[in-house]
């Protein structure tokens, strides 16, 4: 008869634990559950546990209950500019879907008392979905959002931007279930933004943890001319749609080097189109890494292999070393 591990024993309790306790939160646990169909590559491992939650009290409860029980979690947006290993992840992988979206006037009175409105996004919210809301609302200020995939939470977290435009330009404050498990509020001013970069950001490699959850964010924004703002918005989008492939991808690969572009680095030194098992540099836009073959089509150690492969030939090239813009997600 097959010995049964400590670790197997103790996937089956939390497994069991699960079934009772957080079916009565309105939530379902999944065991061994693939990861790659919710990433924008399409590729990765499985999740011991999995779990989607669509509103913001059930996520709260389901962390704290991860945390009572000593399961590691991970929080999963958009899946952009994330790569799942191909060990995937140990420990709960929550999914999430919070994604109420409302423009409103100043929330409390411990802001400021003028006349200008903000957009309410919940972390797991689109964020080009919040800046069409704002836009719609004759609101200026995420007009180059409305082109960036992943969600409000990932947005924040890594400063992303556009066009010119990035997160922290008009973010006000966020709402974070903090380590402690007590929820406070976090000005802008708090989160060490800079490039791509902010205070809530962890490095390179996440793996599941017991960290603070990030679960809304307001966006201070301007009135405008409604026709002006529709005008720019979709420039933008015919910009995207002109210039990036429609395959599945990483997003943007690499950093932009100061004063440069890291596209332009990979193509000048003759990548573009460039493949490596199911991985290619995209035609259309040399900063993507694509999967034409979808799901199982490529691995994540062939995404890896293909990012070092591209540092070593630019560094050779042009003396620029690509900082990878990606976060590797799981077990490496």
């Amino acid at each position: 008869m097959a010995t049964v591990t400590a670790a197997t024993r103790a996937k089956r309790e939390v497994a069991a634990s699960a079934r009772k306790q957080v079916e009565a939160l309105g939530v379902e646990i999944r065991q061994d559950y693939p990861l790659a169909n919710l990433t924008t590559i399409k590729v990765g491992g499985t999740a011991d546990y999995f779990a989607a939650v669509t509103d913001t009290h059930k996520l709260l409860r389901l962390v704290r209950w991860a945390r009572a029980h000593d399961l590691p979690y991970l929080i999963l947006g958009g899946g952009s500019n994330v790569l799942v290993s191909d060990r995937g992840v140990r420990g709960l992988v929550i999914q999430n879907r919070c994604k109420a979206v409302q423009v409103q006037d100043a929330p409390c009175c411990d802001y400021p008392a003028d006349t200008r409105p903000y957009l309410f996004a919940e972390s797991g919210a689109l964020m080009a979905g919040a800046a069409r809301t704002a836009i719609n609302a004759g609101l200026t200020g995420l007009e180059w959002a409305v082109s960036v995939p992943g969600s409000v939470g990932g947005a924040v977290v890594n400063n992303a931007g556009a066009h010119g435009g990035e997160v922290k330009d008009c973010l006000w404050d966020v709402l974070l279930l903090d380590e402690r498990g007590d929820i406070q509020v976090y000005g802008v001013e708090e989160l060490a933004y800079a490039y791509r970069r902010s205070s809530l950001k962890q490095g390179r490699v996440i793996d599941a943890s017991f960290g603070p959850v990030l679960l809304s964010a307001n966006f201070r924004l301007e009135r405008g001319e409604p026709e002006k703002i529709r005008s720019t918005a979709q420039a933008f989008l015919s910009h995207r749609r002109e210039t990036q492939p429609v395959e599945p991808s990483l997003g943007s690969t690499f950093v932009n080097p100061e004063d440069d572009f890291a596209g332009r680095l990979v193509e000048e030194a003759g990548l573009k189109g460039f493949r490596l098992g199911g991985v290619e540099v995209s035609r259309t836009h040399a900063n993507f890494l694509i999967n034409p073959g979808g799901v199982g089509a490529a691995t994540a150690a062939e995404v890896v292999a293909m990012i070092e492969h591209i540092q070593a030939v630019v560094a050779g090239h042009s003396g620029v070393q690509l900082e990878p813009e990606i976060q590797k997600i799981g077990e490496w």
